[in-house]
């Protein structure tokens, strides 16, 4: 009986001198398979990880509350912005309005459609119809950006969220002993571990820096220029917007298959 030949395999006539490597090719082909399966689960649940919304306003993994001034400039066109946003990336939010007082407008974890609503109450468009009823005109008595941190944060505290975060829409137009309570605020809410943006309306050089004083300038969704867009800081920068995790992942897999075919590749005999 002759010993049975893989097909394919190159004839030799002292087999066990190739014994060992062998079994030395089968064990780094087995570890290289298990590295490639490994490496592609971790591609996938990286993956399934990354938020697929274009820098988002509130960050990714948290829970956010919009804060609205109602004394502030919500006409201009960074107020429409900001909703617009919200609503199109369909980002999950509460609301608390503010101006001398504040209260809880909707609960967290509404649809940002759901605050669309409110643009037609501070639209400047001219038309034939009459401006729809602000229910909020006699509300304004004051701006009290204070409060409005304070109820916010007493939402999330009584909700139990952990992750916040606070989206200020405000003109930041304060006075000056309404200055050291706010930054207080600010100080608590940022203790807890509680994210704050700001989207500055009508943002003169002397408001900006006020805001960045108290919130400092990472915190601004908004340049100074009165037409600036609204955006986050993540769609400024290419390395905080790339998805670099994936992307090391996915240079992982080419490196494995690239040491894959090198090292275990068929070795060709010619006839």
């Amino acid at each position: 009986m002759f010993p049975r030949r893989t097909p394919g395999a190159v004839p030799t006539s002292e087999p066990r001198r190739l014994r060992r490597a062998g079994h030395r090719t089968t064990v780094l082909r087995a570890a290289l398979a298990l590295a490639l399966v490994a490496a592609l689960a971790w591609a996938v649940l990286v993956a399934r990880g990354e938020d697929v919304r274009q820098a988002p306003l509130v960050p990714s993994g948290k829970t956010g509350i919009v804060v609205l001034d109602l004394s502030a400039s919500t006409s201009e066109t960074a107020f429409a912005q900001t909703i617009q946003k919200l609503a199109a990336s369909d980002e999950r939010v509460g609301l608390v309005a503010f101006s001398d007082a504040a209260y809880e407008l909707l609960p967290i974890g509404t649809p940002g459609r759901e605050l669309l609503p409110l643009l037609r109450y501070f639209s400047t468009e001219k038309t034939n119809v009459p401006p729809a009823q602000n229910p909020w005109d006699e509300f304004r008595a004051g701006t009290r950006v204070s409060e409005g941190l304070r109820v916010a944060r007493d939402v999330l505290d009584r909700e139990s969220v952990h992750n916040g975060s606070l989206l200020l829409v405000s003109d930041f137009e304060i006075l000056p002993d309404e200055v050291r309570r706010v930054a207080e605020q600010v100080a608590l809410v940022r203790g807890d571990g509680i994210d704050v943006r700001l989207v500055p309306l009508d943002p003169t050089p002397e408001r900006r820096a006020r805001i960045d004083a108290i919130l400092g300038g990472a915190a601004v969704l908004r340049e100074s220029s009165a037409d600036a867009p609204v955006r986050a800081p993540e769609a400024r920068s290419l390395a905080a917007a790339a998805p670099w995790a994936f992307l090391a992942v996915a240079g992982a897999l080419v490196v494995l298959v690239a040491v894959n075919e090198g090292l275990l590749a068929r070795l060709e005999v010619g006839r």
